[in-house]
């Protein structure tokens, strides 16, 4: 049995981007991450509750039946509006990982290989409880080992993966070139930087590492439609200079150098 599979997406500038699959070995160890932080954030919450309730029991008159209902409604759906909110905050916030997702080393992405946005997250966390039927995840673990992309059921509603980050840096070759084409005055910062995770750092990667393989005409044809792409994503003010193939060269390499930089080491 395969924990993990390749899947190779191409993307609109026709560059194949390759991405490693999450198994269930991974995706069980993120859960078991993220359902610690949710219900050690409600225990705390709960005691904290639990005491203010007893020093102000004594001086608060006695609920109805009605209002106690209504406490408990309240209750239980605030609960449910955590366990769900959580994941779709941190996949949205945090380029699809949550704190759990984070730690195990991998991340939830759309299967074109764009980040998840605010409605995907929905759409496979309000199904998320579904992969707990019969009992203990058993839905959600058959179906990753079923499926040939390793989906559940709120991945396929959905439309996204999971799949593994790679945190190596580039090959020699190819981090020499980036060194040598990159610009010292060419910075990112994290947020331009935020804009281009995860599926930008592969996209560069993989034309650096066909980048003496390609023709020249087609490789600059490429590298401006690339720059003209994470230009915008990054609103990267370039001072009204006109971007020739070897400005888009330059402006590519420096991007992907500063975002090896921040998945390897951080900001």
């Amino acid at each position: 049995m395969q924990w993990t599979d390749d899947l190779k997406i191409e993307t609109p500038e026709q560059i194949d981007v390759a991405l490693e699959l999450a198994g269930l070995g991974s995706r069980f160890l993120a859960r078991v991450i993220d359902w610690g932080a949710k219900w050690g954030t409600l225990v705390l919450v709960a005691a904290v509750a639990a005491i203010l309730a007893a020093l102000l029991g004594g001086s608060l008159a006695p609920v109805n039946r009605v209002a106690q209902i209504l406490l408990i409604t309240l209750g239980v759906g605030l609960l449910y509006a955590f366990l769900l909110g959580y994941d779709i905050y941190f996949e949205v916030r945090q380029n699809g990982q949550t704190p759990g997702k984070r730690r195990a080393g991998i991340r939830v992405l759309r299967d074109s290989g764009a980040p998840v946005d605010f409605r995907t997250a929905c759409i496979r966390n309000l199904l998320g409880m579904a992969d707990f039927l019969p009992l203990f995840y058993f839905l959600g673990a058959f179906l990753i080992l079923l499926t040939s992309r390793h989906q559940r059921l709120g991945d396929i509603a959905a439309g996204t993966l999971v799949v593994r980050e790679r945190i190596a840096g580039v090959p020699g070759d190819v981090n020499d070139k980036v060194d040598h084409l990159a610009s010292k005055t060419i910075v990112f910062t994290a947020q331009q930087l935020s804009a281009c995770l995860p599926e930008g750092r592969h996209i560069l990667r993989s034309f650096f590492q066909r980048y003496g393989e390609m023709e020249p005409d087609a490789r600059r044809k490429l590298a401006r439609r690339l720059a003209e792409n994470f230009l915008a994503r990054t609103s990267y003010p370039l001072e009204d200079r006109p971007l020739s193939s070897q400005l888009a060269e330059t402006f590519l390499a420096s991007l992907c150098r500063d975002l090896e930089h921040l998945v390897q080491h951080g900001r």
